[in-house]
């Protein structure tokens, strides 16, 4: 009679182990509908930022990606994870695509969260975009972040004085389209890529419409771009009495 219940507790044991495991089953809001990829299910799950200290819930919640690999039990996308403020904003949208040459289709996520009155930028659409790119690693998902920092994030648009700054990444079209970009070498690699100004332009300390300076190229002016986040290219000038070293609008060069 031992023996045929010992042998019942196995099976039920197996059956367990075998479980089949879906975005359903994972605590939380589900706030995107899961994507299937040839490895596994991403799953968006809304969830309480926890205190790193002691492991309680701040009040504020954040979307949690998830990855299930052959129906095994969800893992947490590892890396840090997608921006929030008030709100966790929501996920714009979410697919695969090939970025470089290791045959290994990547997560892509478009996010967009509205950021509260006390801290939005004046004169913007108070709408912050990201692009966050994933690793499909073994049977979880780690966040690429020089990738990620390649397409950036910003406001949807932003004025400063007479000229308007669009994050270029809202919709999926521009960020497939950006592996055709002269700047992708950037995305996986430290390389120099060289471009000439179009026209009259000013020069920035940073990436953001803040920082602009007094300086400025003008058309023609030779330079090179050694990085780039968003629609911001920072660029090397060698052509005056010293070197500089600062950003530019990318769609202000020509490569």
């Amino acid at each position: 009679m031992i023996n045929k219940i010992l042998a019942s507790l196995a099976i039920v044991g197996c059956h367990s182990a075998q479980a089949e495991f879906t975005c359903n089953d994972i605590r939380g809001v589900q706030s995107h509908r899961p994507l299937s990829t040839e490895r596994g299910i991403v799953c968006f799950v809304k969830q309480p930022v926890l205190d790193k200290n002691n492991g309680n819930p701040v009040g504020i919640d954040e979307i949690s990606l998830y990855f299930i690999q052959n129906w095994q039990k969800p893992r947490k996308a590892e890396g840090r994870g997608l921006l929030y403020d008030e709100s966790p904003g929501e996920i714009v949208d979410a697919f695969t695509m090939h970025i470089n040459q290791d045959n290994e289709d990547k997560i892509a996520i478009i996010q967009s969260i509205e950021i509260r009155n006390s801290l939005v930028e004046p004169n913007s659409s108070g709408k912050f975009y990201s692009v966050s790119i994933f690793d499909q690693s073994g049977s979880t998902l780690r966040r690429n972040e020089r990738i990620s920092e390649w397409f950036g994030e910003g406001y949807s648009w932003l004025t400063n004085g007479n000229k308007t700054y669009k994050y270029p990444y809202t919709t999926r079209n521009p960020v497939q389209e950006s592996t055709k970009s002269p700047f992708a070498p950037l995305m996986n690699q430290e390389v120099s890529i060289p471009a000439s100004m179009k026209h009259k332009s000013h020069l920035y300390n940073g990436p953001n419409a803040q920082d602009i300076t007094n300086k400025y190229l003008i058309n023609g002016d030779h330079v090179t771009v050694e990085r780039k986040t968003g629609g911001w290219c920072q660029i090397n000038y060698n052509g005056g009495k010293r070197p500089l070293n600062m950003w530019v609008t990318c769609d202000t060069l020509d490569p």
